[in-house]
């Protein structure tokens, strides 16, 4: 007898025998909707599977057989949908990409490298928890796709600093390898995620604060955990996932119920939210449920309380973490009450968010931060062709470099692009810095309140420092250097075409159209809260008139700045990418793993992995 859908969850939890009405009581935060509407969720799946057009994700036949399955409902359905990924996966050795799939129905062939990885990780599960529950010949399909799909994933190379498909990687090669009974498979798998951890140590997680990707990594590691037999391989898993909460705690910003800080890899330009988004719900961080699918409840690993609770009496406070072995490769947090300040101190893709500040506005307020790009998409909402054909809003990669202190930080950032690069490049038709902020904090100047442009309009951005206030909090802002292309001064513009998102941005126009030339700007930031209407008056005058110096020569650009616990200082030679000084910002910042007014976390919790390779 099939077992109902809203036990599935519970099924979950124990080892998938028959039904077990009693252990509906271990009812986590996602629950399964009742058998009607779960199975109306794969109906409307289903119809694009039965008649499959152009662009069916390949990763999409997997997850729609693992959430059928866990339902046990329509095997013939999963039949299907198996026999139409077989037709997906190049199964010729002679290929560089035999074992791998086509991203999408109609594809030529495997582009992105990433689907196998992709698919193992749903099939994985299915072979684990529900081939009794499979049809013979979904079964068998099932077993050679698993089979081509292993020597897939052992030719895609990816890196330890890949952290989301390396950890994916991981968990594949550990559950084909111990639920199919390749021994050699489960090895390279725990030689694998050995290295990651010992990576770890040495760098950090170089995919830090990702909003998108911390869910990924948490959903591989919560399979490792959960699924994998080898007590030592459970072990180790756990003491990675107690790193990835602890990270996520220290810099959870509760007024805005996301992320502080820098971020790499947010795909979310303006407010920050992610995949992890389901993990956080189903710890309850956040304040819904999220909706129910079988995939996240067999992911689901409860971090302990104590975990959370350990910095939630420390406001204000500093967090640093590297990313990279590097003195420049680590990024910075301020967590005030009502403000909150990061840098992530270098940029190193087109998704990352290396300077940002928010107020205590809520989980859909506007995250300020900075953005260099080249298709006036301060805003990150006109999505292009990337790797791998995927729609993507990609901004600039430009070098960065800064320091922050405390409630401070200083930034110099500059590019030289004629074109996007990566795959596929895009020709660029303008360069510029925006600073995006929240459309309901108040611009003021160091001397009154702004009106902002009309809606849909621009206008010149004042001169000076300007002031971003929200209730008691307010970030100020000076643009100590701002370079065009030719090497002269580029106009800053105040444009409100964001409203309906709720944001507005300032623009440094380095150029206009087809940049030609090297854009440059040096930013300095300040954040204050706890302030009343005298105090924010003294908060902008101090900052206004503290002390700022730039000084260009060729390519060399030093800039100082008088900051609140000493001098701030950052020299670079831009053309060849080089700091060549750094100076005044979080002394730990230079050396730390995770850590957190003083306290090393991230060495604490890996102190007994052995440390691996630096990346060069």
């Amino acid at each position: 007898m099939a077992c109902p859908a809203r036990v599935v969850l519970a099924l979950a939890l124990a080892s998938w025998a028959p039904c077990r009405l009693a252990l509906l009581s271990a009812a986590p935060v996602a629950t399964p909707p009742d058998d009607a509407a779960l199975i109306r969720q794969l109906d409307r799946r289903w119809i694009s599977i039965r008649d499959p057009k152009p662009g069916l994700g390949v990763r999409d036949l997997f997850a729609f057989a693992l959430e059928s399955a866990a339902a046990n409902v329509h095997p013939e359905r999963v039949e299907k949908a198996y026999a139409l990924a077989a037709t997906m996966q190049d199964r010729d050795p002679k290929s560089r990409t035999y074992g791998n799939f086509a991203w999408r129905f109609g594809d030529k062939g495997p582009d992105d490298l990433n689907a196998v990885e992709f698919c193992m990780h749903h099939g994985a599960l299915t072979w684990m928890r529900f081939q009794d529950r499979l049809t013979p010949a979904a079964r068998g399909t099932l077993d050679e796709l698993i089979r081509f799909g292993l020597e897939g994933v052992r030719r895609r190379g990816c890196k330890a600093d890949y952290t989301n498909i390396f950890l994916m990687h991981c968990w594949n090669l550990l559950a084909l390898g111990e639920a199919t009974g390749r021994p050699e498979a489960f090895a390279e798998g725990v030689k694998a995620f050995d290295a990651w951890l010992a990576w770890t140590a040495t760098n950090g997680v170089t995919e830090y604060l990702s909003p998108t990707y911390y869910g990924v990594d948490l959903d591989c590691l919560g399979f490792i955990a959960r699924h994998i037999r080898d007590a030592a391989v459970k072990t180790k898993a756990e003491t990675a996932l107690r790193l990835l909460w602890t990270d996520i705690a220290a810099n959870w910003f509760e007024p805005g119920l996301r992320l502080g800080g820098a971020h790499s890899r947010d795909y979310d330009y303006l407010t920050g939210h992610g995949a992890l988004d389901r993990h956080l719900q189903m710890a309850g961080w956040l304040p819904e449920a999220p909706p129910y699918r079988a995939f996240e409840t067999l992911a689901r690993w409860e971090p302990p309380a104590a975990i959370r609770a350990a910095f939630e009496k420390a406001v204000p406070r500093v967090i640093c973490q590297r990313w990279l072995a590097k003195p420049w490769a680590a990024a910075v947090h301020y967590r005030g009450r009502a403000v909150d300040l990061g840098f992530g101190g270098a940029c190193k893709g087109p998704e990352d968010k290396v300077f940002s500040f928010q107020f205590a506005g809520g989980p859909k307020q506007v995250v300020g931060n900075y953005v260099m790009e080249g298709r006036l998409d301060a805003y990150g909402v006109h999505k292009t062709v990337t790797g791998g054909g995927h729609m993507k809003s990609h901004h600039l990669s430009p070098f960065v470099a800064g320091v922050q202190r405390g409630p401070e930080v200083l930034m110099l950032v500059s590019d030289a692009p004629k074109s996007k690069p990566g795959n596929p490049e895009w020709t660029l038709t303008g360069l510029y810095s925006h600073i995006v902020f929240p459309a309901d904090a108040q611009l003021w100047s160091a001397d009154k309140a702004l009106e902002p442009p009309a809606e849909g309009r621009e206008a010149a951005a004042p001169e000076g420092a300007v002031f971003f206030r929200y209730g008691d909090a307010a970030v100020g802002l000076r643009v100590l250097l701002a370079l065009d292309t030719a090497g002269t001064p580029a106009p800053l513009r105040w444009a409100s075409d964001g409203l309906q998102r709720g944001a507005m941005r300032l623009t440094c126009v380095h150029a206009a159209a087809d940049p030609q030339g090297r854009g440059t700007i040096a930013l300095w930031a300040r954040a204050a809260e706890g302030l009343d209407d005298a105090a924010f008056a003294a908060f902008r005058r101090d900052f206004a008139k503290a002390e700022g110096r730039v000084a260009v020569q060729g390519d060399r650009v030093e800039v100082a700045v008088a900051g609140l616990q000493g001098r701030m200082r950052v020299v670079a030679d831009l053309a060849k990418k080089e700091r060549l000084a750094r100076e005044g910002g979080e002394p730990a910042a230079e050396d730390a793993l995770l850590w957190v007014d003083g306290k090393d976390w991230g060495r604490e919790i890996l102190g007994g992995i052995a440390t691996g390779p630096e990346r060069k």
